[in-house]
């Protein structure tokens, strides 16, 4: 029914001469009342059920409540007594059984990890724990006046959350000189390769893009979640194919694609009560979402062969266990053969709220995506904005003038951009050597006769972090000088 109806609506839309931001508010308004009218869940009782809970205790602890009830009608009768002794017997018995339950649960639990842990999986052992930590981080109490003052007024915590984001997202110390910006070269780009980018969106384009988007995830300021679209099948995938073909063709999108909404969340270090350590996450409306991803799922492998070997971070078949690995191995290796060895580890200070717009786009552009793509992304750029949510409370809307929204389906992939145009110019005017490895090419054939070969390890990367290693300490201080006057992101260092 949902989907039929959806239909009505998708032919009202397109009949009368709404723009896209009235027809996308008609959208919104009438997927907010189906949803109501046909979409509701009813109240599962085993919602939040532990999980060592069994239907057997469910049904004692239902019988224990109707006793419990029954007692109580006939309290001061001379049926009381009777009433009161089976309520009795049955709480005794619903505690024994969830006493015994949980030590039988919590053994099985047990044993499943400790099996992880001997068969060398601790991802699995892993991921049972992360089953019993509660993932809800309350911000209510977790933030301070600059002075250092606890605030204990809710509209005084949320102005202080909203002025540190503001301060942080204006960004001054992000801007770099036109000269820089203007030195960055473009790359012609075929024919093939512009229709290819410029291309309208498709409805299997769409549907991809929604199949890749997870469902359970929290909405944007129009409230509309991945789950509702998805279940609008067909017609839903047309309505959204055809609104996207819209915003391509006339590069506008509804007003309010551009507003986000802030959740602070705790970096897992550092003092709680200062709000430098939590990072913001933008809510975004999921239809805008689906439209960068669909533009991500264009140029990710084409950007992809150009990014640094080094850099593992949003890359696919590539983790920070790799780079753990090659480091732990290369300080063995020193530590064997005596030989010295200086590492360097930069984190990049506020790395995805430092990034430089206006760099950001000419990078874009030097590593060869289109002006139509170029133009798609800052789209959802221009006139940013955003209000910071504390426990159901919105602060006063802002601007967001730097930065790539953490929580957009296309963040990490621009950053990745940006670190890896940066750290080319200081690879190439560093012109150092890294550490000097080397390994063996011998086969069972040819074991007498082994070959090696021999290659450099100057930086590793995920994501923001990176480390620089060398063997002598005028290279790594090299290297620290150039990054240092590299342009578009500030640093945080630690010298081994």
């Amino acid at each position: 029914m949902y989907q039929k109806e959806l239909v009505t609506t998708y032919e009202e839309s397109n009949q009368s001469s709404l723009d896209v931001n009235n027809k996308y508010i008609e959208f919104v308004k009438y997927v907010r009342q189906a949803t109501q009218k046909h979409l509701t869940k009813k109240a599962d009782k085993n919602k939040k059920r532990k999980e060592w809970m069994t239907d057997e205790i469910m049904n004692k602890v239902d019988e224990k409540s109707a006793a419990y009830v029954k007692w109580q009608n006939h309290r001061g009768t001379a049926d009381e007594d009777k009433y009161k002794g089976k309520y009795t017997v049955l709480r005794k018995v619903v505690k024994n059984m969830i006493n015994e339950r949980q030590i039988e649960y919590w053994n099985k639990v047990s044993s499943e990890i400790e099996t992880a842990i001997t068969q060398h999986d601790p991802a699995t052992a892993y991921a049972i724990i992360r089953r019993f930590k509660s993932g809800k981080q309350d911000v209510q109490n977790m933030s301070v006046k600059k002075k250092g003052t606890m605030l204990l007024r809710s509209d005084e915590k949320l102005e202080r959350w909203r002025e540190h984001f503001e301060e942080l997202l204006v960004n001054v110390n992000s801007a770099v000189g036109t000269h820089t910006i203007d030195s960055i070269s473009i790359p012609n780009i075929s024919t093939l390769e512009i229709q290819r980018q410029d291309k309208i969106p498709t409805l299997e384009e769409i549907q991809l893009a929604l199949s890749q988007m997870k469902s359970k995830k929290a909405p944007g300021n129009d409230g509309i979640i991945v789950d509702i679209l998805k279940a609008g099948g067909t017609p839903g995938l047309i309505w959204l194919k055809e609104l996207s073909v819209e915003i391509w063709e006339n590069e506008r999108i509804p007003e309010n694609w551009s507003s986000a909404i802030l959740i602070p969340l705790f970096k897992n270090k550092g003092d709680k009560t200062s709000c430098d350590n939590y990072r913001g996450i933008c809510l975004l409306n999921v239809v805008s979402k689906l439209l960068t991803r669909v533009i991500l799922n264009r140029i990710q492998i084409m950007i992809d062969q150009q990014l640094l070997e080094q850099q593992v971070g949003f890359r696919s078949n590539r983790s920070t266990v790799d780079q753990i690995f090659i480091v732990n191995m290369i300080m063995e290796k020193a530590s064997e053969y005596d030989i010295p060895l200086f590492i360097c580890f930069i984190d990049i200070q506020k790395a995805y709220d430092s990034v430089n717009r206006e760099l950001l786009w000419k990078i874009c552009s030097h590593y060869g995506l289109t002006d139509k793509i170029v133009k798609s992304l800052q789209l959802v750029y221009k006139d940013s904005n955003a209000r910071v949510k504390i426990n159901g409370d919105l602060s006063e809307c802002f601007k967001m003038h730097t930065g790539v929204m953490q929580g957009g389906i296309p963040s990490p992939f621009l950053f990745n951009i940006v670190f890896d145009f940066i750290m080319k110019k200081v690879l190439s005017e560093t012109k150092i050597a890294g550490v000097q490895l080397s390994y063996g090419k011998n086969d069972f054939c040819h074991g007498r006769k082994e070959k090696y070969e021999n290659f450099e390890v100057l930086s590793l990367m995920y994501a923001d972090d990176l480390v620089a290693i060398c063997n002598s300490r005028e290279h790594i201080e090299t290297f620290i000088q150039v990054f240092e006057r590299s342009k578009g992101l500030h640093k945080n260092m630690a010298l081994l």
